[in-house]
C-alpha cells in the first residue's frame, strides 16, 4: 500500500508534525511505501493562491501541480494532518485541494451533469488538533467530517476511513504523556 501524508501546520515543533511522523513510522514498520508533503515547508510543493482571473490562462504553480497529482495518483490512502482553525481547515489545506483536486482529475461530469469521482479506491485519514474543549468539536466534528470527508473526498470517489481530533492539545501536551496520543495515530494505520 502507497501512502501520501499531507502536512499542513507552520510550527515545525508542534504536535501536528509528531502525528505526521508516528503515522510514517508505523506504515513503513507495516511495509508501506510512504511519501510525506508538508505544505509549509516543502519548497517543491509550494503553490501561489488560486485567482479565478487566471485559472483559464495560468494554473498557480503547474510543476508543484504536477508532482502532488503524481504523488496522488500513486497513493492508495491519504493522511491529512492539519490544525482546526475558526471550526476549518487551515488556508493552505484549502488552497492544496482547490488547486490540486480538479476537473479531469479528481473529478468529471457525466453527460447527465452528475459528477464521477475519478480517484475511487483510495481511503481518506484525517487527524486534527484542537486547542479547544471537546464539547465545543462534538458540535463541529459532524460538519467538518461531511464538508471534507463527503462534499470533497467523496465527490472525487475516495472514501473517508477514518476522522480523529485532539481536542485541549495544549492542556493534553502539558498533562499527558504525547506518545500515549501517538498511540491513538498508530492504531489507525
Amino acid at each position: 500500500m502507497n501512502t501520501l501524508i499531507i502536512k499542513a501546520h507552520p510550527n515545525a515543533s508542534g504536535f501536528t508534525h509528531s502525528i505526521g511522523k508516528a503515522y510514517k513510522d508505523k506504515a513503513i514498520g507495516k511495509g508501506r511505501e510512504v511519501r510525506v508533503i508538508d505544505l509549509y515547508s516543502d519548497t517543491d510543493y509550494q503553490q501561489g493562491f488560486l485567482k479565478f482571473e487566471n485559472v483559464k490562462d495560468q494554473w498557480s504553480g503547474q510543476e508543484a501541480r504536477d508532482l502532488i497529482q503524481a504523488d496522488i495518483s500513486w497513493a492508495d490512502e491519504l493522511v491529512f494532518i492539519y490544525p482546526i482553525w475558526w471550526s476549518s481547515i487551515p488556508a493552505i489545506l484549502k488552497n492544496f485541494i482547490d488547486n490540486n483536486f480538479t476537473a479531469g482529475f479528481a473529478f468529471r461530469y457525466s453527460k447527465r451533469g452528475l459528477p464521477l469521482g475519478l480517484l475511487e479506491g483510495k481511503v481518506v485519514k484525517m487527524f486534527a488538533t484542537a486547542d479547544g474543549p471537546p464539547l465545543i468539536y462534538l458540535v463541529n466534528k459532524p460538519i467538518i467530517k461531511y464538508a471534507l470527508g463527503k462534499s470533497v473526498f467523496g465527490f472525487c470517489g475516495m472514501k473517508l476511513k477514518s476522522f480523529y481530533i485532539f481536542t485541549n492539545i495544549s492542556k493534553k501536551l502539558k498533562d499527558s504523556d504525547p506518545e500515549m496520543m501517538l498511540d491513538k495515530v498508530r492504531a489507525r494505520v
